[in-house]
């Protein structure tokens, strides 16, 4: 489980920095669509459950002989499945910036492959 343990560190890391930097790129955009709000709100959700994810796995790695650490494992879990959602609803939403087509297009793509996520990949693994 070490081993799993790190590249989750890794993985939240990596998530985590895209989705700052995605919201850096948005917070500069000069524009008044509301949609703007609503990326920034789920873009920093996704940032913060990456960065916690990170944090919480590095410390778990640390102290590999304690009991209760399937229990913080599955929060964890739910912490990086949190920020995929949220940063998947970004990209979802971040057409919206553009033009009424391209948001059309992209919210279809998000919940596609938002509903892989959850039912493609992630309902063998974990309990919801």
């Amino acid at each position: 489980m070490e081993e799993s343990i790190k590249q989750l560190a890794l993985i939240s890391s990596v998530l985590g920095g895209f989705s700052f930097t995605f919201l850096s790129a948005i917070i500069t955009k000069d524009t008044e669509k509301r949609i703007k709000y609503w990326l920034i709100i789920t873009l920093t959700i996704a940032s913060i459950s990456f960065l916690l994810g990170a944090v919480g796995w590095t410390l778990m790695d640390f102290n590999q002989g304690m009991a209760a650490l399937n229990s913080h494992h599955q929060m964890l879990v739910k912490v990086l499945i949190f920020g995929l959602i949220s940063i998947l609803s970004s990209i979802g939403l971040s057409g919206w910036l553009n033009d009424r087509k391209t948001g059309i297009t992209t919210s279809i793509l998000g919940v596609l492959a938002l509903l892989f996520l959850l039912f493609g990949i992630l309902s063998r693994y974990i309990e919801l």
